[in-house]
């Protein structure tokens, strides 16, 4: 059975941003893919063409033989928390129509039928089906869903069954005031961080100390005693609107940290009334806002916490991978296999990759071992673009599609900031670590469920490495790691293996190969231009490598 995820459809009021593609195989997730990396348009909205014929064409499929398509929108959800304002009724009931007219012409066009998921629903069974776990708490939190940013469920064995949530807003109010994710974003709006700048926000909190008062913004001690309204962070801070010329002060740090204490605690005490609830240790967690690695590691070291999995696309680009895996669910195909890498993207072959090399007149070499010459490079300071096998799915590059470099070597990172990603001289890097070493520089590794292969833990560089590796040692002493085993990904595994074959320590900088404000490259032409368009110094694509002039 063939089962294709798609996050948009044709005809809608609004899109959705982050489109993606997905595409379940019975019971196997054979392709999934953001819109973005094709078109190039960062956090893309639109009808996914590009990822739904890169899917396609990854399962040797066509359209007619698709069985059926999940789409993680409930077109009538909003019947059962209305909002009863004109604008929102007619929305909705215009959504309603071009539902229904999108499942119809499927049906027509290629015999499939379309099933409608949950938005939250969508997100849990995303995180729950890659998870490995028989029975987990599955907590979904985001700006918005149809009607809520926090839902609770329930995973084991009979599927996904929703407990409770909380609702975006009351009958009449507009806004969509009541959103977790949505307070997140207007900080971040309030600070002149950019949009989709969250990110910054999280990473600018741990420069400041938590001294500005949430408790009526974002104060949750359980899904019935709350206060969500992002309609007071105005009210109360709007005197600290940062203008786009302005420098970033202590108060603005402050409050980034303000926030992000408000939201580790409320995501905790939602956590713990969670395992209140039914006695469960383990947990997933999906939706924008789990992106926020402090948070998920806040959740890792509470007592009622055994293993925690967040997915690598835990955003809305992994909504149609979960829309596909719970249709798969219902008609008696769930997936059971844990998602041991994400890895699902297109690759390209040295063929390929040659011929695109040679079509632009650029001086390249082949190598035997790419591994060790790209080990090498690193260890002499040089800046290296890596791009090797199917691309991630999912914001964190993860060793496919990555820039690398040496950790240990002092002020790589804001080299890497000025001259590569041309964004502030303050934003964190992460390092890539082999698997079975990582508990030697890094506290509390052992607790996360399959370590941390897609960046998504915050863990504490140990005191004796504090200033061993300051490229990547964020002004905290945190930093957000990968982990890497053999078997997830050989080739990235190795040149680790390399580099502590040369220095002593199996680990690299890795940050995503894009340059700022464009999506993570996709093809070897993506490469070249963001290469070339920036400060670094070799490219290390497929089993070529290429230099640049001293």
């Amino acid at each position: 059975m063939n089962i294709v995820g798609i996050n948009q459809i044709p005809g809608m009021l609004s899109w959705t941003h982050d489109s993606s593609s997905a595409l379940v195989a019975n019971g196997k997730i054979v392709a999934a893919a953001e819109e973005e990396r094709f078109s190039r348009l960062r956090h893309h909205r639109g009808y996914p063409h590009q990822s739904s014929a890169f899917c396609l064409t990854q399962g040797k499929i066509n359209l007619k033989d698709v069985d059926y398509i999940g789409v993680p929108y409930n077109p009538y959800a909003f019947l059962k928390h209305p909002n009863l304002r004109l604008e929102s009724i007619a929305r909705n009931l215009f959504n309603m129509a071009a539902c229904w007219h999108y499942a119809r012409r499927m049906r027509k066009e290629a015999g499939a039928r379309t099933i409608f998921v949950p938005h939250h629903v969508a997100h849990a069974a995303s995180a729950f089906y890659g998870s490995g776990f028989e029975k987990a708490n599955i907590l979904t939190v985001d700006g918005s869903g149809e009607t809520e940013s926090f839902a609770f469920f329930v995973g084991d064995s009979n599927g996904i069954r929703r407990v409770w949530d909380i609702p975006l807003s009351g009958f009449f109010s507009g806004g969509k005031w009541r959103s977790i994710g949505l307070i997140y974003t207007s900080v971040t709006s309030l600070l002149n961080l950019g949009v989709n700048g969250e990110g910054k926000t999280m990473g600018l909190a741990s420069y400041g100390k938590p001294e500005y008062d949430f408790s009526d913004i974002l104060n949750i001690q359980s899904h019935t005693n709350y206060r969500i309204d992002r309609r007071r962070l105005l009210e109360r801070y709007g005197h600290l609107q940062r203008k786009e010329s302005e420098s970033l002060t202590q108060e603005h740090k402050n409050l980034a940290a303000s926030l992000q204490h408000a939201l580790e605690r409320s995501i905790v005490n939602l956590a713990h009334e969670a395992f209140q609830y039914n006695g469960i240790k383990n947990f997933c967690l999906a939706g924008g806002v789990t992106l926020n690695c402090n948070t998920n590691s806040e959740i890792l070291k509470q007592d009622f916490c055994d293993a925690l999995f967040i997915q690598p696309a835990a955003n809305d680009g992994g909504i149609a991978l979960g829309a596909a895996l719970e249709v798969a669910a219902r008609k008696g195909e769930p997936a059971t296999d844990a998602l041991e890498n994400a890895y699902l993207g297109p690759e390209f072959s040295n063929e390929a990759i040659e011929a695109v090399l040679s079509g632009a007149k650029v001086k390249y070499h082949k190598e035997d071992t790419i591994a060790q010459a790209a080990a090498r490079l690193i260890n002499e300071g040089k800046i290296v673009a890596w791009f090797q096998g199917r691309m991630e799915m999912g914001p964190r590059a993860l060793g496919n599609r990555s820039i690398l470099a040496d950790p240990s070597v002092l002020g790589m990172d804001e080299k890497i900031n000025t001259f590569v990603k041309h964004r502030e001289s303050w934003r964190p890097f992460a390092p890539s670590v082999i698997e079975e070493a990582a508990p030697t520089y890094f506290e509390g590794v052992e607790k996360a469920s399959k370590k941390s292969p897609y960046m998504l833990h915050t863990f504490y560089v140990k005191e004796e490495y504090s200033s061993a590796f300051p490229a990547i040692t964020h002004v905290d002493g945190s930093s957000r790691i990968q982990t890497v085993r053999r078997d997830q990904n050989e080739r990235y595994y190795d040149l680790l293996k390399a580099l502590e074959a040369i220095n002593g320590h199996p680990m690299v900088l890795n940050t995503s190969f894009n340059d700022k404000g464009e999506p993570i490259v996709c093809t070897p032409q993506d490469a070249l231009r963001c290469f070339f368009a920036t400060g670094m110094d070799a490219l290390a694509i497929g089993d070529f490598i290429v230099e640049k002039s001293s």
